[in-house]
């Protein structure tokens, strides 16, 4: 025993451990009042993001109808703008749902069996008049295909947010009992500070331009959540000023 305590009067310690008892009970309130908050938010986002996904469904539609009635070069550039940029937040408002899921239990998985080269691959031309390159090698995998496109495009969109302009983007896969993703771009890169936060809930990178490029920070904390659940790991490996590759590596059979 402490020879402190040992010398400390019955009075003395029964006024140590009952401040000692409120101390802790503090602690628990404040503990479990950021709980409850953390809760309701997530409650929140879940109900809100349900309500902003028929509205933009709706907008969607109607503005894809009126795209196959006009033949107005100018009329059709706006109603494509439109209809993409719903369809862009209708992707963030999915990947917000998902994220939040996610912090009250695992994500749930639908496995099959599937050739990584081939959806990367068409993942990839989807985006255009992009300067990148890319070698894929033709491994099948056991994995949610869904989910597993999810992480390709946010990765794949995200290297061209943040690549410099007119900078390659370079894109590899491999691997023998993992399959194995690389992505590097020529831009900005990170700070030290910001490469332990990226990939959490609402977390920004600490520059302006950063986390205007960013957005709301959602993106690489889906692809965490994603690559996790399937047994994988996710990391980044960046030099300021010297561009940022992002590498993400899943068990080829992870049944």
């Amino acid at each position: 025993m402490d020879k402190n305590l040992e010398c400390m009067s019955k009075k003395e310690l029964i006024e140590l451990i009952t401040r000692s008892k409120k101390e802790t009970i503090k602690y628990v309130n404040k503990y479990l009042e950021e709980e409850e908050k953390q809760d309701i938010l997530r409650i929140v986002l879940l109900k809100l993001s349900h309500e902003f996904k028929t509205p933009l469904n709706s907008i969607i539609g109607f503005a894809d109808i009126l795209k196959n009635r006009t033949y107005n070069v100018d009329d059709y550039r706006c109603l494509d703008n439109i209809s993409h940029s719903s369809k862009h937040l209708l992707a963030l408002i999915q990947d917000l749902l998902d994220v939040t899921r996610s912090q009250y239990k695992p994500l749930e998985l639908v496995k099959t069996s599937f050739n990584t080269r081939d959806v990367i691959y068409n993942i990839i031309n989807g985006f255009h008049g992009v300067n990148l390159n890319y070698t894929l090698s033709g491994i099948n995998v056991f994995a949610d295909e869904t989910r597993f496109k999810q992480v390709i495009y946010n990765l794949v969109s995200n290297a061209i947010k943040f690549n410099s302009d007119g900078g390659e983007i370079r894109v590899i896969t491999y691997g023998d009992k993992d399959f194995v993703f690389e992505i590097t771009d020529s831009g900005d890169g990170i700070e030290d500070s910001d490469k332990e936060i990226i990939f959490n809930f609402f977390a920004q990178g600490g520059s302006d331009v950063t986390k205007r490029k960013y957005g709301c920070g959602v993106g690489l904390s889906l692809c965490k959540s994603i690559v996790e659940a399937h047994g994988g790991i996710i990391s980044v490996e960046s030099v300021k000023h010297h561009g940022s590759t992002f590498k993400f590596s899943i068990p080829i059979l992870n049944g």
